[in-house]
């Protein structure tokens, strides 16, 4: 599986837990890390039918 889709795939599982209480939220953000150092910050945007989508990762640094 492409890094890609294994980011996606992880952050629709977790999106459940992360969905804003505002309904009028159209945007969110969260982040995760797989074993053993690997942290990814994932973005959300709500579609015209009220429904996340994922639109994208990036590599969370280390602080």
């Amino acid at each position: 599986m492409e890094i890609k889709q294994k980011i996606e795939a992880i952050a629709n599982t977790l999106l459940p837990s992360f969905i804003p209480k505002d309904k009028e939220q159209k945007e969110l953000y969260f982040h995760f890390t797989l074993p053993p150092n690997s942290s990814y910050k994932v973005f959300f945007r709500k579609d015209a039918k009220g429904i996340w989508q994922f639109i994208g990762f990036e590599e969370a640094g280390q602080e």
